[in-house]
């Protein structure tokens, strides 16, 4: 009873909760979506997504690792950190602003669909002012996880019943602004009766950025890099091409986010534990570590035998061109979830952010060559190729870092080096 009750425990619960909650959605509202807005619609809606995604991340600005890291372990300066973050978001919401008007202005595939750009920027906003890191550092995350969960389940319920073709695409992201903007609201509503916000300075604002810069760019390098390249990618492939590419990459996201929760619920607790009993952390990290190798390698081996008929049955015949995507990307995902535990878990937790940071941007840029160079001859499975060698090169990066330096959890010198 009492592990029942064990930070870790409840957290991963937590999150679990919220990502199954996710992918069943996911699950349902796909095939759902590829049968009325078509391969086209799932084109424009991924590279919206990507469009998203990097707002939301530079409304983060690392803040969901630096900030929960110090809410973890600063108790009696709650108030300060709280008000540091938000008025530091606060500015952030300014180049996204410039991202978004550049795109619905400048980029083809956005000139048509203005709308679409606006919800994707108001939801980016939203979810980047929601104090998830908050939640996460005092390590109490299931009353969130209950908010978003029941808001995502009554904004998806109309997709169903007024979604009827390409036309109404717009209403799929109104839908999601509104989930973004009542959790937001709810959840900044509950930290407001915790703490007490107050602008900061100029000086401590520059800090602010300055101290959650190697975080930011170990967040925000990944996926703006996915952006550039299916933005490169659509002026080379047709935006049904880009639709299949993004089905295969929706799915291959969401095997991956199985991982997600437990990663999410370890982090604070192994900060934690790292400043007070260093060989209990160094246990949890080797058990976490041996149980992402043997169900990210049993994943990958079910991705790869079942892929033909899951995308038949799941997304239809016309969504078949995306089984051979999906077989590749699946091949990563033992390497990516093995790359997360030694540089997102460990290294960052033992401060080798700007290691970390480097090495993300390194193959990141790898990821960016190898799928330029390799796109005459591989054409749309150029991405999934070049992604499995940047994760590789990730992967053996860390390894080899943590071993010349005798501080990976493995080693037997690690508890004194660190």
């Amino acid at each position: 009873m009492q592990k029942l009750k064990h930070p870790i425990f409840l957290n991963s619960l937590a999150f679990y909760l919220v990502n199954l909650s996710d992918y069943f959605i996911s699950l349902i509202l796909l095939p759902f979506l590829a049968r009325t807005i078509l391969v086209e619609g799932i084109g424009i809606m991924g590279l919206a997504s990507i469009l998203g995604a990097v707002c939301v991340l530079i409304m983060e600005y690392g803040f969901s690792l630096s900030a929960t890291r110090e809410i973890a372990l600063k108790d009696k300066k709650k108030n300060f950190i709280v008000s540091k973050v938000y008025s530091s978001k606060l500015l952030l919401t300014i180049p996204c602003i410039i991202i978004c008007s550049f795109s619905a202005f400048f980029l083809p595939v956005f000139q048509k669909h203005s709308l679409i750009v606006f919800f994707t920027l108001t939801s980016s906003i939203m979810s980047g002012l929601t104090p998830l890191w908050y939640f996460q550092g005092i390590q109490k995350v299931l009353p969130f996880a209950i908010l978003k969960i029941s808001l995502r389940v009554l904004t998806t319920i109309p997709v169903f019943f007024f979604v009827k073709s390409i036309a109404d695409i717009w209403l799929v992201f109104f839908l999601q602004t509104i989930s973004s903007f009542a959790i937001c609201l709810i959840s900044f509503s509950w930290i407001l009766k915790k703490v007490k916000i107050n602008f900061i300075s100029g000086n401590e604002l520059i800090k602010s950025f300055y101290e959650s810069w190697n975080t930011f760019s170990l967040s925000i390098v990944p996926p703006f890099c996915s952006m550039i390249l299916l933005f490169w990618l659509s002026t080379q492939l047709s935006i049904e091409s880009i639709g299949l590419l993004n089905s295969a990459d929706r799915i291959f996201k969401a095997l991956i986010s199985i991982f997600g929760p437990l990663g999410q619920a370890i982090y604070p607790f192994l900060i934690s534990q790292l400043s007070f009993n260093k060989a209990m952390a160094i246990t949890q990290t080797k058990k976490i570590f041996y149980f992402y190798i043997i169900l990210g390698i049993t994943m990958s081996a079910f991705t790869i035998l079942f892929s033909d008929r899951f995308i038949e049955f799941y997304l239809g015949k016309s969504f078949l061109g995306c089984s051979t995507i999906l077989k590749i990307l699946a091949l990563s995902i033992p390497i990516i979830k093995i790359s997360h535990i030694l540089g997102r878990q460990w290294m960052l937790s033992i401060k080798l952010d700007k290691i970390v940071s480097r090495l993300i941007f390194l193959s990141s840029t790898f990821l960016l060559i190898t799928t330029y160079l390799s796109f005459e001859r591989y054409q749309i499975l150029s991405f999934p190729i070049s992604l499995f060698l940047s994760e590789l090169f990730l992967l053996i990066s860390y390894f080899m870092y943590l071993q010349n330096k005798k501080i990976g959890f493995w080693n037997k010198m690690a508890e004194k080096n660190i």
